[in-house]
């Protein structure tokens, strides 16, 4: 498996063009303290509509601010993209398979996972922040077979970047999906239609937010990694704490005064 990364000065150039994102929102991370020093370590984490804003501005944080390289484990489908299979590769996106997971893994790399995957990102009306992992477990059983520590996040604001118009669900039951379904159009990836600002694609400037939780090793579960009472044992006190960490962050941002564009505008020139 190849390790080689992207140059400083290349992270450097990318981070230039996301500039602009860290502007309009804004980033607020929890308990960052809490991540390990040193790898393995997983991190698993709510997938928020469309998953793309909010995981990249984790990425640059991780690395800017602690030297980590986090490679995302990512659908196959994504490498069927010319020109995003490349960049994104390039910046440690790897198809999410358990050889490569594995390989990560036994050579030390932060890691970042969504169980929920395309189902959790390209979610229906109704269905924000909640989980939609139904029965993958992969991640607990490969976290166990490698002693990997697990690092529960939850991740907040993203969500409300953009407003569902059409989703996936409505399209699959209509013509258009019956279309769809004709040309082997996986049910998972049907992306749903959205609009931001105004009616234009270009995200709403949500506030994020990030809060990481306490580490989980995997040390008392060495060589149980088919036991079926642990794994669910494990995933369940992941679910929990994502879905805690939400909540808290739910309720961080109603109190946040500065969760507006426009007050965080105000507030910065007040305080110049």
């Amino acid at each position: 498996m190849d390790f080689k990364r992207p140059s400083k000065k290349e992270i450097k150039q990318m981070f230039t063009l996301f500039k602009p994102l860290f502007w309009l929102n804004d980033p607020v991370f929890y308990d960052e303290q809490l991540i390990p020093k040193e790898g393995p370590v997983l991190f698993v984490g709510n997938h928020t509509l469309l998953g793309v804003w909010d995981a990249s501005i984790m990425w640059f944080k991780l690395y800017n601010e602690s030297n980590i390289f986090t490679y995302s484990l990512a659908d196959r489908a994504h490498f069927h993209i010319p020109v995003w299979r490349e960049l994104a590769s390039k910046f440690g996106m790897r198809e999410g398979s358990r050889e490569t997971c594995s390989k990560l893994m036994e050579n030390k790399q932060y890691i970042l996972v969504f169980p929920g995957g395309a189902r959790e990102a390209l979610k229906n009306k109704g269905e924000a922040y909640k989980l939609k992992w139904e029965n993958r477990e992969g991640f607990v059983k490969m976290a166990i077979k490698n002693q990997c520590t697990i690092v529960p996040f939850s991740a907040v604001g993203a969500e409300e970047c953009y407003e569902l118009i059409w989703d996936s669900k409505e399209i699959l039951s209509s013509p258009l999906g019956i279309l769809l379904k004709q040309f082997g159009v996986r049910k998972d990836m049907v992306i749903p239609l959205v609009k931001g600002v105004g009616l234009t694609p270009l995200p709403k400037p949500q506030r994020f937010y990030y809060k990481f939780s306490k580490p989980i090793s995997m040390q008392a579960y060495k060589g149980l990694e088919h036991d079926e009472e642990v794994i669910q044992k494990i995933k369940a006190i992941v679910k929990e704490d994502i879905e805690t960490g939400i909540q808290k962050l739910l309720e961080i941002r109603e109190k946040d005064p500065n969760k507006t564009i426009f007050n965080r505008i105000l507030s910065k020139m007040m305080h110049k």
